[in-house]
């Protein structure tokens, strides 16, 4: 454990405070809030889950559900301007790097007294959230980057931010992850199509995760990366060269754990509703993986 966990009864208080601001907002889908599983107690370990950018906490609510029953206390917050019953929703095209730092540090202050040893895992654009976390905060024992989303597939790293403030300097657009389905594309708790501007402020924040990881090692004990050999979203590369800074540093310890071509082209491994969902081969995997990061004592 490296910081006091603060109070569990205290951070049970700020999450359902968290869910009580969600249930007060009419514009939020009653399925999209903040889960909390817990076991009445501060546990030897918990997990902190933030989904990806146009989802919601549903992306993560089963996985976390198996990991609660392996005695885990669990949070999944809702991303700002995230899980409006109005799916075509233009709020989240206004996210910058501010908010997701927000929505980081809330979620890391909330989770640090439900156990001992805490780990923050998140998915594509929070993979990088995650990778924030394991860059600053001291207080994170495990930072889980799944599929971070530092550069888009085929794009060098380098290249990201001039790519990404050239989007960000002219109008937004909003582009449909399925352009045949367009609208049609399910969940409910999610949006079917995703933000250039938010995408860009997105790659921003995780140019400046690797621009502090030239210069400082990572507060996080541990840092283990997740991705898949076909990913069709996102530059593994990328995430590669971020995880080798850290590495230089010889601070923490930092691993990758790649899926072989059994998932075929996907991206978002965790979301069980996905068309090629393989739930049934990554979340054995992943609990495992979790649970080989053993807390001290």
């Amino acid at each position: 454990m490296r910081e006091s966990p603060t109070n569990f009864a205290e951070s049970v208080d700020l999450a359902r405070r968290l869910q009580a601001r969600e249930t007060a907002d009419p514009l939020i889908n009653s399925e999209c809030h903040s889960v909390l599983f817990e076991h009445g107690d501060a546990a030897r370990r918990a997990i902190v889950f933030l989904h990806g950018i146009t989802s919601s906490p549903v992306q993560f609510r089963d996985l976390g559900a198996r990991f609660h029953a392996r005695g885990y206390n669990v949070l999944i917050p809702r991303m700002p301007r995230h899980g409006y019953t109005d799916r075509l929703s233009h709020d989240h095209a206004r996210l910058t790097p501010a908010d997701f730092v927000e929505f980081a540090s809330e979620a890391v202050e909330i989770g640090r007294g439900l156990g001992e040893h805490l780990t923050v895992a998140g998915l594509s654009v929070s993979g990088v959230v995650a990778a924030w976390c394991a860059q600053h905060r001291v207080d994170v024992d495990l930072a889980v980057l799944i599929a971070p989303a530092f550069s888009p597939f085929g794009v060098p790293l380098l290249l990201t931010p001039a790519l990404s403030r050239i989007a960000l300097r002219v109008p937004n657009v909003f582009i449909w992850w399925d352009p045949r389905r367009r609208a049609r594309l399910g969940p409910a708790c999610s949006y079917p199509r995703f933000s250039t501007h938010a995408m860009a402020q997105s790659f921003l924040l995780g140019a400046d995760v690797y621009s502090a990881a030239r210069r400082k090692p990572p507060a996080a004990g541990a840092i283990l990366a997740i991705t898949t050999r076909r990913d069709p979203a996102v530059n593994n590369a990328a995430t590669r060269v971020v995880l080798r800074r850290w590495r230089a540093h010889r601070a923490a310890t930092v691993s990758e754990y790649q899926f072989g071509p059994e998932l075929g082209s996907l991206h978002d491994i965790i979301g069980p509703y996905q068309p090629n969902a393989r739930v049934d081969t990554v979340y054995p995997v992943l609990l495992d993986l979790v649970d080989a990061s053993r807390p001290p004592g």
